[in-house]
């Protein structure tokens, strides 16, 4: 990735994180590190059962617009145990949210935080506008890695540019612990957006909707 100054600059503060965390679990308990993250951050945990079926888990989860909402998977699915933590950045400061939620699971899980952003392969090699796109993502994950770095040293951080549609990455194929991506803002009509549903109803991993401003 450039080593380039960004254009884009970190929050002068650290994110705080939303102040309750919801959980849609299959099981009566939260995993351990769901538990240990929220006492670090000092916000409580709010439980909302998980709907069977992925029309109304969506529908669900456009309801807690505005607020963090965490979906484990089904009993037995149990962490991947890749040691990272996805984080999908479309913009910043926008997704600041995103970031910050990943570095606090990333810390609990020990694991590293993999700040993503993707160009899609619409953009072909001679396509007008490409060397932008891929400017402009560089530019993102830049100021992804420096407010990652200020607000969690000690983390280890991966940053990836990658050629594909934003919802294409949180499909089946996705391999890590945890994947972090900004959740619908609190609108009315709330919606989820397409790279949403597709983590919703495709991820193989929990999926973690960060609060956003509306």
């Amino acid at each position: 990735m450039s080593q380039r100054t960004s254009a884009l600059a970190p929050p002068a503060a650290p994110h705080r994180p939303a102040e309750a965390l919801v959980v849609m679990p299959h099981e009566p308990d939260v995993p351990t590190w769901v538990a240990r993250a929220c006492r670090q951050s000092g916000r409580q945990v709010r439980i909302e059962p998980a709907p069977g079926n992925p029309e109304d888990r969506l529908l669900t989860v456009a309801a807690l617009a505005g607020r963090s909402v965490l979906l484990l998977g089904p009993p037995g699915a149990g962490r991947a145990g890749t040691g990272r933590v996805v984080a999908a950045v479309r913009d910043l400061p926008s997704d600041a949210a995103v970031l910050g939620e990943a570095a606090l699971a990333a810390e609990v899980l020990d694991a590293a935080v993999v700040p993503v952003h993707c160009v899609p392969l619409s953009f072909g090699e001679r396509s007008v506008g490409l060397t932008d796109a891929l400017a402009r993502g560089h530019e993102v994950l830049d100021a992804a890695v420096a407010q990652i770095t200020a607000d969690a040293p000690g983390l280890t951080v991966l940053p990836r540019l990658l050629r594909v549609r934003p919802h294409e990455l949180v499909g089946e194929g996705l391999d890590a612990d945890l994947l972090v991506l900004g959740g619908p803002r609190h609108r009315i009509p709330a919606r989820i957006g397409l790279v949403g549903c597709s983590a919703v109803q495709h991820a193989p991993c929990p999926v973690l909707l960060a609060a956003r401003p509306g």
